[in-house]
């Protein structure tokens, strides 16, 4: 199949855009870092780092956002098909939600501070915290979700029908694993096994016939 962008609605291209966005701010802007100076010479240092080399954690799920949504957009471009009992929406806005609760979350709960000390006629002072990509981080997250709902509009999914698919795709996981033949428990007696009803006797051979006289 290839790629028709006629067929991406408005939603799609938020959604495309924001990902794209989210990308760059989490590659390349720095969300963390500190600088330090000196009044002697007027020596200077900073060092910072972007999202994905600072939140270690977090940003597996950043990253699995951007993909599902990139992937959204290259499904209804009709680049290629795939068959979920989940709409594609509803995993961007998901995803897109939760991306945007992680960003707010290390927002909130971050070591930031400064300080600054003389020593006679020596004035040193540093300061660290977040920077701007965190920022732009969480308006990109912001922005998938937002176009992960306006698909949800388009393809009519309600949170009603969200519910009904998330139970769906459980039913079909718990299916696909309890399919399989339980193993035997070591140490556990070995069933019995089925009598065997006995082989029928052979039929009793006949009398020979009296000679006769």
């Amino acid at each position: 199949m290839g790629l028709d962008v006629s067929r991406l609605r408005r939603s799609d291209r938020i959604i495309g855009g924001s990902a794209v966005a989210f990308l760059i701010f989490l590659f390349i802007f720095k969300w963390y870092g500190g600088s330090a100076s000196s009044s002697v010479g007027g020596v200077s240092f900073s060092s910072s780092a972007n999202g994905w080399h600072t939140f270690t954690n977090s940003r597996w799920i950043w990253l699995i956002t951007i993909v599902v949504a990139l992937a959204s957009v290259a499904i209804s471009a009709g680049m290629f098909e795939l068959k979920s009992p989940i709409q594609p929406g509803v995993l961007v806005a998901g995803l897109g939600a939760l991306s945007t609760i992680l960003i707010l979350y290390r927002i909130v709960h971050h070591p930031s501070g400064g300080a600054s000390s003389s020593f006679g006629a020596v004035h040193v002072s540093y300061s660290y915290g977040i920077k701007i990509g965190i920022w732009l981080g969480l308006i990109a997250a912001v922005g998938v979700t937002y176009g992960g709902y306006l698909g949800m509009q388009d393809e009519g999914t309600s949170l009603a029908d969200v519910r009904e698919q998330a139970s769906g795709a459980l039913s079909n996981l718990s299916a696909a694993t309890g399919s399989g033949t339980t193993p035997p428990i070591p140490g556990s007696p070995e069933p019995a096994a089925p009598p065997v009803s006995p082989a029928a006797a052979p039929p009793a051979p006949e009398p020979p016939d009296a000679a006769p006289a």
